[in-house]
């Protein structure tokens, strides 16, 4: 019970850069196949985010998805700056986060992340894997 069935990890150093409020893909996917339906699935996210924009306030927003189906959205105060009057601000993080999801299902799982900007005014863009910095997935079957 609670035993660790197998560990997939997933790398990307590929920028991506998201200058929309909906949510897009930032190139961070991994693939699981869970080799009971209840079995759990955890999910470890270290992501690196820039928020850019001028003379304005914005935050970078993130997303992890089963699928094709959102499991849990940060929609605020991730990677967020405060341009004010200066021009051209940037603040970078490495976003971390852990999530237990329940597939219910032994066919092949795929989770992402997707990312967007709150404000797309003065130039706002999230910059993901921003000057090629990876970004990790790791995906763990915890058995039942």
């Amino acid at each position: 019970v609670g035993k660790i069935g197998q560990i997939i990890q997933a790398t990307t150093d590929t920028a991506a850069n998201v200058a929309s409020t909906s949510y897009t893909d930032t190139g961070l996917t991994v693939n699981i196949t869970p080799t009971a339906s209840t079995s759990k699935v955890l999910v470890e996210v270290n992501q690196s985010i820039v928020t850019d924009i001028d003379t304005n306030l914005a935050n970078s927003k993130l997303q992890l998805r089963r699928d094709s189906t959102s499991v849990i959205t940060f929609g605020g105060n991730v990677a967020r700056i405060e341009a004010g009057s200066v021009s051209a601000v940037k603040f970078g993080n490495l976003t971390t986060f852990s999530f237990l999801d329940s597939p219910s299902t032994t066919s092949q799982v795929t989770y992402s992340t997707r990312g967007a900007i709150s404000s797309t005014s003065n130039n706002g863009t999230a910059r993901f894997q921003n000057s090629s910095v990876f970004s990790v997935i790791t995906v763990m079957e915890v058995l039942a």
